[in-house]
């Protein structure tokens, strides 16, 4: 049986956000720690690991989510 539900986050497109989120804080130079360059991308990898964490544990609109769903 397959899932019918089109809406639901796709694992891998959120693990890739989340290491390329975690990348790009990383690159930075501690010199700049701190500063609007650093603090953007902390912002983008704190929302990647959120989205990541909700999908893990199905807080995402308080709905299942499609892997649970199995809907002919």
């Amino acid at each position: 049986m397959r899932a019918k539900i089109f809406d639901s986050p796709n694992a891998l497109d959120l693990m890739k956000e989340l290491d390329q989120a975690t990348e790009q804080m990383m690159s930075i130079s501690v010199e700049l720690v701190g500063g609007p360059q650093w603090q953007e991308a902390f912002d983008r990898q704190q929302k990647a690991f959120r989205s990541w964490r909700d999908y893990l544990y199905c807080k995402a609109d308080e709905k299942p989510p499609a892997r649970l769903l199995n809907i002919a």
